[in-house]
């Protein structure tokens, strides 16, 4: 006789072995495992900040620290760039239409000047018959055509100047143009050993256009008066390398026309931090209240500037005493 089906509700459950997985490697029964190594993931960049961020504080702390650093005028070469090319333009027109006699006269009075200059003698005389000249061309209103004189006697000037660095030897065209321009060079260091001027092109065309402005007496004349930036370049190489009245180098002399050159320029240039480059020029001639006084009024312009910290690095030094090496 046929067994009855079961019923479902007695049928006895079995473990299936193929069909209930097995707990995985690694598995936990459920409770909450603690993984301390997850706080430190990404700890190399914390510390890297924390790192950073202790230097900065390190740095920006005041300490003692030996004044050297003497600040430069600043200086815009785009606009010397395009300064230069406008005065090419002028030398070319100058050379394609020739200047009216009168205007000519002028370069010429300048040439007799550069000549007697050159040798060391007197030139009153010629130095007046420039003056009477620049009357002349003024009074009949050609006084804008001195502006391409000038461009083309730079031009001149230039040239014959690297003819001089090329040969080692002084030209007529340079003497007549330059004056004593090489006697000066020569007393203050501007040329090296090999005859090359320290100055570059775009210096020796604005040292050149400076004497030519005073020669004609329009220094302050516009547009024969430099421009802010043409005194920046001025300074600057004057500062490197002062213009010195005896030729032996002298580095006390030298920190002394320092002196007065950054005074000239801070009256041209309100930018530029005069105090705390006096204080750098007093602490290199040995004067300690002059430079702590300089950098003190460095600070009292400005507690945040470019140069704070270092003026107040400078101060410590100065006031502690320490004599320079």
């Amino acid at each position: 006789m046929p067994h009855a089906p079961e019923d479902a509700q007695g049928t006895q459950l079995k473990r299936e072995p193929k069909l209930v997985k097995k707990p995985t490697a690694g598995a936990h029964d459920g409770r909450p495992r603690r993984d301390f190594r997850r706080h430190f993931r990404g700890y190399e960049l914390g510390l890297l900040t924390v790192v950073m961020v202790l230097t900065f504080a390190l740095l920006a702390l005041p300490r003692a620290s030996v004044p050297e650093t003497l600040p430069l005028p600043r200086i815009d070469r785009g606009e010397s760039r395009q300064r230069d090319a406008r005065e090419n333009q002028l030398a070319a027109s100058a050379e394609r239409e020739p200047l009216p006699f009168e205007v000519r006269a002028v370069g010429e009075a300048i040439r007799k000047f550069g000549a007697r200059q050159a040798q060391g003698l007197a030139a009153e005389l010629e130095r007046r018959e420039i003056q009477q000249c620049v009357e002349e061309v003024t009074a009949q209103g050609r006084l804008p055509l001195l502006l391409r004189l000038r461009a083309v006697q730079t031009r001149f000037f230039l040239a014959a100047l690297a003819h001089f660095e090329a040969s080692g030897k002084p030209n007529r065209e340079l003497d007549e143009l330059g004056g004593d321009f090489l006697t000066r060079a020569r007393d203050s260091g501007w040329l090296d050993d090999t005859h090359q001027s320290l100055a570059d092109a775009s210096t020796l065309r604005v040292l050149y256009q400076l004497r030519w402005a005073e020669l004609i007496d329009k220094r302050r004349v516009f547009p024969f008066s430099p421009s802010l930036n043409d005194w920046r370049i001025y300074y600057r190489f004057q500062i490197l390398h002062p213009e010195r009245v005896l030729a032996p180098p002298d580095p006390g002399q030298d920190d002394e026309a320092r002196l007065k050159l950054v005074s000239a320029l801070a009256r041209k240039d309100p930018d530029y931090p005069e105090a705390f480059a006096k204080g750098y020029l007093y602490f290199r001639l040995g004067n300690l209240e002059a430079a702590a006084a300089s950098y003190r009024a460095q600070l009292g312009k400005s507690e945040s500037g470019p140069y704070a910290l270092l003026a107040r690095n400078y101060l410590i030094y100065a006031l502690q005493g320490i004599s320079p090496e």
